[in-house]
C-alpha cells in the first residue's frame, strides 16, 4: 500500500507563529496563561500545557504576575483594552492575517460601512471581528443568512478560514443587492492551498486520512471538500484513533493535515499505519 501526502499540509506560519512565541515566553521564565486554547489541537496545547502554559477561559482567572497570551484567532477587542487598562503584560499571538482582517472591519466601520464577515457564527476568530464592528457587523455564513439591505454602503470581509466558493457566493448576492459594495478577500492564502491539495488527492488515492483537531474550522474545512468529492474519508485527531480495517483492499492512502496539527503528530499517525500495514 502506497501513502500519498497532500502537496500542502499541516501547520502553517500564523499557527507556528504563536506556537514559539509561546514557548519562548515560557523558557524565558514567564507565568504564561493562553485566553482559551492557543490553537484548535487537544494534542498540542496539552504540550504545551506540560511545560508550563495556563489555558484560561475568562480574564478574571489570571492570577498576579502571569503574562497573558492572545491566541492565533485574536479576541475581542474590548479584551485587549481591559487588559491595557490593568496593565497585564500581553503576548499577542495573533495570526497576522487575522490581525489584517480586523483592520479591514474597522477601516470599513470607520468609513461608514455596514459590515458583512463571511464565516461561522460563535467561532473565536468571528467573536474578534465583529469586535471591531462597533454594532455595525452581521456574521453570514449561508445565503439565507444574509440580512435584508437598503441602500447602504457595504463592507465584505471573510473569516481567514472560511471556504472560498462559499465567500464568493455571500459576495455574489450581496453585490446584487446593494448599491455600493466594498470587499476585502481576506481569506488564508494557506488555508486555500490545504483545501486545493485535498482535492487532489481524491482523484489519486482509495481512502484520505485527514488529521486535525475536531475543533478546527480549517480541518473540517478539509474533511467536508473531501466528502463532497466522494472519497472515503476518516477525521483523526490522534494516531490512536487509526484502524487497521480502514486499508483493507486499499492500494494508496492519502494523508491531509489541518492548519493547526503540528509535524509530531503526522509522523506518529504515519508510524501507526506503516506498524499496521507493513509488519
Amino acid at each position: 500500500m502506497e501513502i500519498i501526502l497532500a502537496r500542502e499540509y499541516g501547520f502553517c506560519f500564523g499557527v507556528r507563529r504563536a506556537i514559539s512565541l509561546a514557548e519562548e515566553a515560557l523558557k524565558s521564565g514567564k507565568h504564561v496563561a493562553s485566553l482559551g486554547p492557543i490553537i484548535h489541537n487537544p494534542l498540542e496545547v496539552s504540550r504545551l500545557e506540560s511545560i508550563g502554559l495556563r489555558v484560561i477561559e475568562d480574564i478574571s482567572e489570571l492570577r498576579e504576575g502571569e503574562s497573558i497570551l492572545i491566541r492565533s484567532h485574536g479576541v475581542p477587542l474590548e479584551i485587549i483594552q481591559e487588559l491595557k487598562d490593568r496593565g497585564i503584560d500581553i503576548i499577542d499571538a495573533t495570526c497576522p492575517l487575522v490581525a489584517r482582517a480586523q483592520r479591514m472591519v474597522d477601516f470599513l466601520t470607520s468609513e461608514g460601512y455596514r459590515v458583512i464577515i463571511a464565516g461561522e457564527q460563535g467561532h473565536p476568530e468571528v467573536k474578534g471581528l465583529v469586535s471591531y464592528g462597533k454594532n455595525n457587523a452581521s456574521v453570514v455564513s449561508t445565503l439565507e443568512e444574509i440580512p435584508e439591505l437598503s441602500r447602504e454602503k457595504i463592507g465584505i470581509v471573510g473569516q481567514t478560514t472560511f471556504s472560498l466558493e462559499r465567500f464568493r457566493e455571500i459576495v455574489g448576492e450581496v453585490v446584487s443587492k446593494s448599491w455600493e459594495v466594498r470587499i476585502f478577500n481576506t481569506l488564508c492564502d494557506a488555508s486555500r492551498k490545504r483545501q486545493l491539495a485535498v482535492e487532489e488527492l481524491v482523484d489519486k488515492t482509495d481512502a484520505i486520512i485527514v488529521i486535525g483537531g475536531r475543533n478546527s474550522a480549517n480541518t473540517r474545512r478539509l474533511v467536508d471538500i473531501a466528502l463532497s468529492k466522494g472519497a472515503t474519508v476518516y477525521h483523526i485527531e490522534s494516531w490512536d484513533e487509526v484502524l487497521p480495517e480502514w486499508f483493507i483492499g486499499k492500494d494508496k492512502i492519502g494523508i491531509t493535515a489541518g492548519a493547526s496539527t503540528p509535524d509530531w503528530v503526522i509522523d506518529k499517525v504515519l508510524e501507526k499505519i506503516r506498524e499496521l500495514c507493513y509488519q
